[in-house]
């Protein structure tokens, strides 16, 4: 399925976790995206269109998205109930992968949700479906294969453990870890998975923080740093305006609005034109 014909419910109890997750989708080329910030709302709005893509935060409300999925999959009233459902949540773990796959979900994401992860888990489940088991007993994909996971946290090493918790990490120190893993990257030196796991802690301080600036950029940063076939010039170009941008973002103060807004508008007009650059 192109992703042009994605039909996206979204259900995201927080409003800038929603937005990233809302920008994400519509720099990848869908924008039928509907966010709700409930299932009860989401609920009846899926009796009036067919969504074939549902989005959930497992910590939704009045009932949290892995109960709601199995509402959703035996309801006589959605239009679409066999539409493919991923799950989101920061508590990963296998017993909540079990939980949503016995539930009728088709994958579990773990958060922050990054672009490339949300999007290759997405074309994933739909380039691969699974018959859907309609019984007594459980409604949904067939569980047989298992659930898609993603995005898992890696399991923390036994020496960390051995030598106790490091230091709680700060958002100047994640930004300093960014900028430093750009510049060794463009200059020859580094790797692009260096960028994206520091990008990653910076978004996670944005979504925390509610930092709607700070979080479009990480965004629009995330999608340069998956780009492929620019020029070496333009791609250099965009990286340094994104790490800049970041850098600055995070230096001023959340009151400075108008001014945080231009920048992270900075950030991804100079992403839009290294994939203008790419395309021509």
């Amino acid at each position: 399925m192109h992703v042009r014909d994605w039909v996206v419910c979204l259900i995201e109890p927080n409003k800038f976790e929603a937005q990233i997750v809302r920008d994400l989708l519509r720099n990848a080329g869908a924008e039928n995206v509907k966010a709700f910030t409930d299932t009860a709302a989401a609920t009846e709005a899926l009796e009036m269109y067919g969504a074939n893509i549902i989005i959930a935060s497992v910590e939704c409300t009045p009932v949290d998205a892995v109960a709601w999925t199995k509402q959703l999959r035996r309801s006589t009233q959605v239009r679409n109930r066999k539409a493919a459902v991923f799950l989101t949540s920061r508590a990963f773990s296998r017993s909540l992968a079990e939980d949503c796959r016995h539930a009728g979900a088709n994958a579990l994401i773990g958060k922050p949700v990054s672009a490339k992860i949300l999007i290759v888990t997405i074309n994933k489940v739909l380039a691969s479906p699974r018959e859907f088991i309609d019984a007594a007993g459980y409604v949904g994909p067939c569980r047989r294969a298992g659930i898609v996971t993603a995005g898992a946290p890696k399991k923390r090493r036994k020496v960390d453990d051995e030598a106790g918790a490091a230091p709680a990490p700060t958002l100047d120190g994640v930004v300093a870890s960014l900028s430093r893993a750009v510049s060794e990257w463009v200059a020859g030196k580094g790797q692009g998975e260096a960028c994206g796991v520091a990008l990653r802690q910076v978004q996670a301080f944005a979504v925390n923080a509610g930092d709607g600036p700070l979080m479009r950029a990480c965004a629009a940063f995330a999608l340069q740093l998956e780009a492929k076939g620019a020029s070496p010039d333009a791609a250099r170009a965009a990286l340094e305006a994104c790490a800049n941008g970041v850098r600055e973002l995070a230096s001023l103060d959340v009151a400075l609005a108008e001014q945080r807004e231009a920048i992270a508008e900075g950030v991804r007009q100079a992403v839009a034109k290294a994939a203008a650059r790419r395309a021509a």
